[in-house]
């Protein structure tokens, strides 16, 4: 790529940090925004995704004191489990605000310089919980299909202006966000996992660098699942 600024979100957590990390290490100055600090990249701002204003502001700055964004990873993510009957309005609504809203305003706040330079690479974080559903995960889920169908239809309307959109869909990875997980226990792991092992963030951030890279100019709206056989 030429432009070597990428931007990735939720990079304090497992898999945004170690998508940051790949990135670094394959030549870009990476910019990385949370709500908790983030170390090793060449920018870091504190801020919730849900803020658009905050996210235009990190945005700008990144492009300011970087140089053009050429790549963007919406990582930032968060869930909330529970039987569907007992899951609170503020639960729903905090869900999709931060995965499906704050990747809305990453991309949306990066769109502008992409669109004026004719190139990019956008990376949606969504899941195969997106996929294929998965019980008392409703929000989650929900969230997680709509990050997939928001990057199918960018995808559409932003290849003919050279960006590529599309998402990574990861399986049960560990130091992930459902490690731990009652759903996600090692006896379902020997079960449901062909593979019959947790994935590593860094064969997530491996998918990743795929897309982002010169290799990934041909890929337009796909969802890439590492997820060791539990989709198929």
């Amino acid at each position: 790529m030429d432009d070597l600024v990428a931007i990735v979100s939720g990079a304090s957590g497992g898999l945004g940090a170690a998508i940051a990390r790949r990135l670094a290490a394959d030549g870009f100055a990476v910019a990385t925004c949370d709500l908790v600090p983030a170390g090793g990249s060449a920018l870091h701002a504190d801020l919730d995704v849900t803020d658009s204003r905050a996210v235009g502001e990190f945005v700008a700055r990144a492009e300011r004191e970087l140089g053009p964004v050429g790549v963007v990873v919406t990582a930032a993510g968060i869930q909330r489990t529970g039987a569907s009957e007992a899951v609170a309005e503020r639960d729903w609504e905090r869900v999709l605000a931060v995965n499906l809203t704050g990747t809305w305003n990453l991309v949306q706040a990066a769109l502008p310089a992409m669109l004026a330079r004719g190139r990019g690479r956008i990376v949606t974080i969504s899941s195969e919980i997106g996929l294929g559903g998965l019980e008392r995960y409703a929000a989650y889920a929900a969230s997680k299909g709509g990050v997939i169908a928001l990057t199918k239809s960018l995808a559409r309307e932003l290849a003919p202006h050279g960006i590529c959109v599309n998402s990574v869909a990861p399986g049960p990875i560990e130091a992930g966000m459902l490690l731990g997980e009652a759903a996600y226990s090692d006896d379902w792991l020997a079960a449901h996992v062909p593979v019959g092992r947790w994935g590593r963030p860094s064969e997530v951030a491996a998918t990743v660098a795929l897309l982002a890279g010169d290799e990934g100019g041909y890929f337009v709206g796909q969802v890439l699942s590492p997820n060791g056989g539990t989709v198929i």
